[in-house]
């Protein structure tokens, strides 16, 4: 019975997270179809697998057994990765386009097989591990590793992987985003499919307010501003942010100079005056009736109908707001997350960490060779140009040879790249990460978008999610 419970527990955890941190919504479409350089010939994404491997029912690894054996193409090791990626629509084709041509190249090369299994709600990975199915490889949220150390057996690359070929992987790749996957000094999980938020800008209707796109707001004040003068110019609604966004409300705070935890995480502590100082600017735009009323989902649907002159989300909806815009003949602009004042804005990331399970040597071998991949030059071209996430590889955005077209044609994604290094990653700790989360995300409902007053209703909900440590 205590092992339903448990499992029950993370389930409920991992779910939560999937949605509110993959930075998804039903309204993006992908940017373009994938090109492969063949026909796909099979399937690589089953709903169930072909496991016949196995470990401990209760997800805990004991480390990696040692083996001599190297890869060799005429006997292929199997890696089972489990993606929400290939769940959602709006980014399957690009995730199965990348399993696809590591496979048919490097992975055939080298004699690895990876066999996508779709996770769209981010509990197959879990029910296979307790079933006692090898789970190799996951694509895993965030906020939730912590959870996925503790409960599923995870291992720290640095446990797995030599030291040099880390290093010289990871060069290249943006320093901040790395040290987002990181618990105790450890990297738990590598950053993989990752944006940050923007402020995208209904240029269109900037114009008929009497607005100049090409300068758009940079502070919250000034966005508050250029809200209002929409609203009341033309009666929409000038900023669509809805607190039910489950992810870039972290930005706010640590913009501020708030904190969500302290150091170690044993206490929360964003019921501080510049977490409350935070939450009453966004509360403006509500009670000045300027904001778009509804759901995340919601209010996104209202600005890529024209219907709103701004909305604050993740980059991975560049692809669907510009198709939107390009039809309804909207011009289309952005900038980087706004500052409070003089104070320096911090983003914060949705998307996801690759985190691994190699039961042998031999597997992780043949692991590292499709992370390698897939988070490599080639693997960030396919990423960013057919799902739409941001290039880790930040230098890639100039480079002819993969992403320089695409980032040409589609500027807003070097104008995010600009805040990748002051990105800032929220890892909830596993004892309290279901109810402390929906306490918090709670709260920010109720402060946010009803007469309820901002720093009472923090500092209960800190009192709350405190009170879960005892």
């Amino acid at each position: 019975m205590q092992g339903k419970k448990k499992i029950l527990m993370i389930l409920m955890i991992l779910t939560l997270g999937v949605f509110a941190f993959t930075g998804c919504a039903p309204t993006q479409m992908s940017i373009n179809e994938p090109t492969t350089e063949g026909e796909m010939t099979e399937s690589v994404a089953t709903e169930a697998g072909s496991n016949t491997e196995s470990t401990e029912a209760d997800g805990n690894t004991q480390g990696v057994e040692t083996e001599s054996a190297e890869l060799d193409p005429a006997n292929p090791v199997h890696v089972t990765f489990y993606s929400y990626s290939l769940g959602f629509p709006t980014m399957k084709e690009g995730m199965e386009h990348l399993i696809q041509e590591f496979n048919d190249t490097i992975g055939k090369e080298k004699g690895v097989i990876v066999e996508g299994i779709v996770d769209e709600n981010y509990t197959k990975n879990v029910t296979d591990i307790q079933a006692g199915n090898q789970v190799d490889l996951i694509q895993n949220v965030f906020p939730s590793l912590d959870v996925a150390k503790e409960n599923l057996g995870i291992m720290a690359f640095e446990d797995v992987f030599p030291k040099d070929e880390l290093d010289a992987h990871w060069d290249g790749i943006s320093e901040a985003a790395l040290s987002l996957g990181k618990i105790d000094g450890k990297t738990y999980g590598m950053a993989f499919t990752f944006s940050t938020p923007i402020l995208f800008i209904n240029g269109t209707l900037f114009e008929e307010a009497g607005l100049d796109p090409n300068n758009p707001p940079q502070t919250w004040d000034e966005v508050l501003a250029a809200a209002q003068q929409i609203t009341e110019k033309t009666g929409k609604p000038g900023l669509a942010f809805s607190p039910s966004n489950g992810w870039v409300t972290y930005g706010l705070f640590y913009s501020n100079g708030a904190g969500i935890f302290n150091e170690d995480r044993s206490q929360v502590v964003f019921a501080s005056p510049e977490g409350v100082e935070a939450i009453e600017k966004w509360k403006e735009f509500y009670t000045s009736g300027c904001a778009a009323l509804g759901t995340d989902g919601e209010v996104v649907e209202q600005f890529m109908a024209g219907n709103a002159g701004m909305t604050l989300n993740t980059t991975a909806m560049l692809s669907g707001i510009r198709s939107s815009f390009d039809a309804l003949g909207l011009e289309l602009t952005g900038t980087t997350m706004p500052s409070f004042g003089e104070k320096e804005a911090i983003p914060v990331n949705s998307g996801s960490a690759l985190v691994v399970r190699p039961d042998s040597d031999l597997k992780a071998k043949a692991i590292w060779e499709f992370v390698k991949y897939a988070t490599g030059p080639r693997g960030y071209t396919i990423i960013t140009s057919e799902i739409g996430y941001l290039p880790l590889r930040t230098e890639i955005a100039d480079d002819p040879q993969y992403l320089k077209p695409f980032a040409d044609e589609y500027p807003l994604v070097r104008v995010n790249l600009t805040q990748l290094d002051n990105v800032r990653g929220t890892i909830w700790p596993a004892a309290i990460a279901t109810e402390g989360s929906q306490i918090f995300n709670n709260a920010i409902q109720v402060a946010v978008s009803t007469d309820a007053d901002v720093g009472e209703t923090l500092k209960k909900a800190q009192y709350d999610i405190n009170a879960l440590y005892k």
